[in-house]
């Protein structure tokens, strides 16, 4: 898993330690004691050895349990990870982190199902602000699956027994790549980590075919008793390449540097460091864009969003500028890492907190206009799988190149693949869930299932699988709803906005269908003037003959849905700090069953309410210029004096503006008989005086500089005579 990657070259690298043999003699105590010095020391393989040997002799305790269930996942175990973790969530004091390596494990061992149960109760649990409520793995496996026949996958020659990854172009008939093969001889330097030999740098020929042979040990002074990992040949034939420090950090870690080394014959000579490197840091994995004006490279700096980000410099003429983190777009609370640029400007990297199919991920993100990476494709199987997947590399034409992967079939531990790409890389957002019988809370398999664009209309439709499941492809920046049928039940329907589906790429609705009995109100609120739906609304039903109220909380689709009892009145109110609530009358006299669309009675469209912005009242009009309130102007007020019922708390400032073709003493005059109208026809509707203000303001507001002397349109100069409100206050803030 992504610890497997980590432990070679991104993080926490531990000197060489000599190999120490692990006897199985002494109490389970002792070599409980044994591992812990070894976990210190971040010896995990050999702290397995030692947790393993305490467990047979009886010590199955919480301490042990934890300690095999870590080190296996760190050495890239996730069977033994799966078999240890199942015992962790067990624990009465599991922490959230438990469920998610369990949930991991289970993803790296292709349970995919399995996985997804773990992992939604960790976001349960763990209650992350912005993250999902559901991980929908299954679907994203399903996803990621879809097109098996984009990319051929081989394996390549120049793979040793040992570990072998990270590919770096060095023209376009040979690759630079890290090994742990050893050929050296005398002492043989061991990570502490796994027990294995450190990494060096290789060269190796590209074939027509794109097999890699003929692998040798690159020739000059890069090469040390450390590890040299990730590197890129720049466009002027130099190497940038990562090594461990030698030295500590403060807090007794090894951190990684990237180091410059010019061209020298066939190999590279030097060490110059990075400009950004840092000793209580990790600085790693280089990549150039094609045109050597951009720097990316990998960090746990501080003021990143968590585990490894991407960064990138700007070359300043000779000097890299400060540099800058990728943003959301790309690095998540997990871990990005081995950054490489296309020819064509596209970042591929790969991830362990984006959506994929087990361990890291390979993604690929275009630059946007602003220079930056809004969102990151995943490039989807067979490039990826449950176990990891990186370094993944391509050539000019796009066509084809190396990654690396520890998946099952190679001949060590990480080897390298040659792929061919047959069909560009596309983002495919999709709309998924479950049809769910609520009389019985179950799936419902072979479900007619339809997607309805936002005038109803049906624009796809399917039917469940064997679990209830459907999946539609969508689009980004729309408004969906998705309408599920059974026999002997209401149509059950809920809806979708996907205008944040660029990092998300799925949206999840479940759409619950109930018997074809009673009477039910449903709904779906939105904002106004805004794509999207509102989640989290306060939705009270009341009875206003027994005074009995129901309160339902709206879902992330803005959906609700109440059983309404016959022959009654009520009043359904909705509200949501921040904004102005909707009060709406509902009748059921002479209704024995059917489903009531309170949509269908009143928009249910809350808009924002902040004290101080304009509102202006579109259908307000003065007939032949004088005072007289127009029939539609009523109308428009009515609407007003009901939000100010709806919403007792709120004080209201009304004002009338005139056309600025007038005399300014005229026009103040008009504007005050105009208010006074407007007034008494509001405090005649119920409105309190204390809460109601009406300003005339004449021509001393005018919204254009249209007025004498100025040419202006009619519609120009009709803009300035308006009537708008505002809220001034809100009583109790």
């Amino acid at each position: 898993m992504m610890e497997r990657i980590l432990r070679r070259i991104m993080l926490l690298l531990a000197l060489a330690l000599p190999a120490q043999a692990v006897l199985a003699q002494g109490s389970a105590e002792a070599h409980t004691r044994a591992g812990d010095r070894f976990y210190q020391r971040m010896a995990y393989a050999q702290a397995k050895e030692e947790y393993a040997i305490a467990a047979k002799l009886g010590a199955v305790n919480e301490h042990v349990v934890k300690r095999l269930a870590d080190c296996s996942m760190k050495l890239g175990d996730t069977a033994d990870g799966e078999i240890w973790y199942a015992q962790v969530v067990k624990f009465l004091n599991r922490e959230p982190q438990d469920l998610y390596m369990y949930a991991q494990a289970l993803k790296g061992n292709g349970k995919y199902a399995e996985a997804e149960v773990w992992m939604d109760r960790y976001l349960d649990m763990a209650q992350i602000e912005g993250a999902p409520k559901k991980s929908n793995i299954a679907d994203f496996a399903r996803k990621f699956t879809a097109n098996m026949d984009r990319f051929s996958v081989t394996h390549v020659s120049a793979n040793s027994k040992m570990d072998d990854m990270g590919t770096a172009w060095d023209g376009q008939d040979r690759v630079v790549f890290s090994s742990s093969r050893d050929t050296s001889v005398g002492i043989q330097w061991r990570s502490a980590w796994n027990d294995e030999p450190f990494l060096d740098l290789y060269t190796a020929k590209r074939q027509p075919d794109g097999d890699l042979v003929d692998p040798k040990r690159v020739t000059g002074n890069v090469n040390s008793k450390l590890h040299e990992g990730p590197c890129v040949v720049a466009p002027d034939g130099s190497l940038w390449y990562t090594r461990t420090n030698a030295s500590k950090s403060k807090n007794g870690i090894h951190r990684l540097s990237i180091l410059h080394a010019a061209k020298d014959g066939d190999g590279w000579r030097g060490g110059d460091p990075f400009l950004y490197n840092n000793p209580e840091c990790s600085v790693g994995h280089p990549a150039i864009s094609a045109d050597g004006k951009w720097f990316f490279f990998v960090s746990d700096m501080p003021g990143g969003y968590g585990g490894t980000d991407i960064y990138v410099c700007q070359d300043m003429g000779g000097q890299w500028g400060e540099p800058r983190n990728l943003g959301p777009g790309v690095n998540t609370q997990w871990n990005e890492l081995f950054p490489f640029v296309a020819a064509d400007g596209t970042l591929y990297f790969s991830s362990s907190g984006l959506p994929g199919l087990g361990g890291l991920d390979v993604f690929a993100a275009k630059r946007g206009p602003n220079g930056d990476f809004p969102f990151a494709v995943n490039v989807g199987a067979p490039v990826n799988g449950p176990k990891d997947d990186f370094a993944f590399v391509i050539d000019k034409a796009n066509a084809s190149g190396y990654f690396s992967s520890d998946r099952p079939g190679g001949m060590g531990g990480d080897d390298i693949y040659a792929f061919v790409m047959h069909y560009p890389l596309e983002q495919r957002f999709l709309c998924t869930g479950t049809v769910i019988d609520d009389e019985n809370a179950q799936p419902v398999a072979d479900a007619e299932v339809a997607l309805l664009n936002e005038d109803g209309s049906v624009q796809e439709s399917a039917r469940t699988d064997k679990e209830g499941r459907y999946s539609f492809p969508v689009q980004e920046n729309k408004e969906y709803a998705v309408r599920a049928r059974m026999p002997g039940h209401y149509d059950g329907l809920v809806h979708l906005s996907t205008e944040n589906i660029g990092q998300q790429q799925i949206v999840a609705r479940d759409v619950h269908v109930v018997p074809d009995a009673g009477i039910w109100l449903r709904g779906a609120v939105k904002y106004k003037d805004k794509l999207g739906f509102v989640e989290g609304v306060k939705v009270s039903v009341v009875n206003l003959t027994s005074f009995f109220s129901e309160v339902h909380a709206t879902d992330a689709g803005g959906d609700f849905i109440f059983r309404m009892q016959p022959n009654e009145q009520f009043e359904v109110l909705l509200e949501k700090p921040g904004f102005f609530s909707i009060s709406v009358p509902v009748n059921t006299a002479g209704m024995k069953r059917g489903v009531i669309e309170l949509g269908d009675v009143k928009e249910l469209a809350l808009e924002p309410m902040e004290i101080g912005r304009v509102i202006p009242m579109k259908f307000v009009a003065w007939p032949d210029g004088g005072t007289v309130l127009a029939p539609a102007a009523k109308a428009a007020l009515d609407q007003l004096a009901d939000r100010m019922q709806v919403n007792p708390s709120l004080d209201i400032e009304v004002g009338v503006h005139a056309d600025t073709r007038q005399k300014p003493d005229a026009a103040l005059k008009l504007t005050q008989d105009r208010a006074k109208a407007i007034e008494a026809y509001l405090r005649g509707k119920g409105v309190a005086k204390d809460r109601l203000t009406v300003k005339a303001y004449g021509t001393t507001k005018p919204l254009n500089p249209c007025g004498p002397g100025v040419q202006c349109t009619d519609a120009q100069n009709a803009a300035n005579e308006r009537v708008e409100y505002m809220v001034t206050g809100v009583a109790g803030s």
